[in-house]
């Protein structure tokens, strides 16, 4: 029986690598807030963001104020000079930031099963973003528009659906079971798969080798799931969020998987130096 009973630790060792990665990683830093609202403040002073977020203001003052078209095309010209001056302020880069930390709370505490998830009318999961428009009354004034016009520009940035959100809280569930200590599970299985070997330098070599195929295909896999990502939603103001998010988890996730890949590259070198070595020594003897 140790025969097969090391083939089983070997071959379980060798799948769930790659799933005590990422396990390993959202447990330690996928729930780090901080860390996140750090990686993805930047986003907003992207190209495609401002220019994104300039029409959304706008098209969300329009609707507030609900003008005559002939004026709400009079209007637009100033009214973007104004919000493209306004997004260049400070207060704005920490509003991105506190829409950042609540949607990444709001994330953390889904998964951990605290409460359900808010989720808009079309039932996708929200980052809101509110921005405070100094300056619109006095352009609004030139116009004719008095009065109370104090309008704060309440952005929702759709990030993924609930379908999305339930398929990461199983993954998550999983995390919180075996957490950072999952890449040592596989350690584990590993050592017991070489223990009861009857040949233990090729049980050690077949491990090297698996843990070079999953490592290599775990990091294709995060290659072809860069495309993916940014195809999670149409919006691209909550596709440049998600893109870089992915990117966050993507670095972590590779440096990880070069380390998995060195420890199976060094499995299989001891292998094969050790059974030079006896090949050597049995012809000299």
């Amino acid at each position: 029986m140790r025969s097969p009973a090391s083939g089983l630790a070997g071959l379980l060792a060798v799948v769930l690598l790659p799933v005590a990665l990422l396990v390993a990683w959202v447990s330690s830093v996928g729930t780090d807030t901080d860390r996140f609202v750090t990686e993805m403040r930047p986003v907003a002073s992207s190209p495609e963001v401002r220019d994104a977020l300039t029409d959304r203001t706008i098209a969300s003052v329009q609707a507030q104020l609900d003008l005559p078209d002939r004026l709400a095309q009079q209007l637009e010209p100033p009214l973007r000079e104004l919000v493209g001056t306004v997004l260049a302020r400070p207060e704005v880069d920490r509003a991105w930031a506190s829409g950042l930390r609540s949607a990444h709370g709001e994330l953390v505490a889904v998964m951990e099963g605290d409460r359900p998830a808010s989720v808009d009318s079309t039932g996708r999961v929200v980052m809101p973003l509110t921005i405070e428009l100094t300056g619109l009354e006095q352009l609004l004034s030139g116009f004719g528009l008095a009065g109370d016009v104090a309008v704060a520009s309440q952005i929702q940035v759709p990030l993924f659906s609930a379908d999305d959100l339930a398929t990461a809280r199983r993954t998550y569930a999983v995390g919180s079971i075996a957490g950072p200590a999952a890449p040592w599970i596989v350690v584990g299985l590993a050592a017991v798969s070489v223990l009861l070997a009857r040949r233990r330098v090729r049980a050690l070599g077949l491990l090297g080798l698996g843990g070079i195929v999953a490592s290599v295909a775990f990091a294709a896999g995060l290659v072809v799931g860069r495309g993916e990502a940014a195809d999670v939603v149409r919006d691209p103001i909550g596709s440049a969020v998600i893109t870089s998010a992915y990117g966050l988890a993507e670095d972590g996730l590779m440096s990880e998987t070069r380390v998995a890949l060195g420890v199976s590259v060094g499995l299989l070198a001891i292998a094969l130096i050790v059974g030079l070595v006896r090949v050597i020594l049995g012809r000299r003897g």
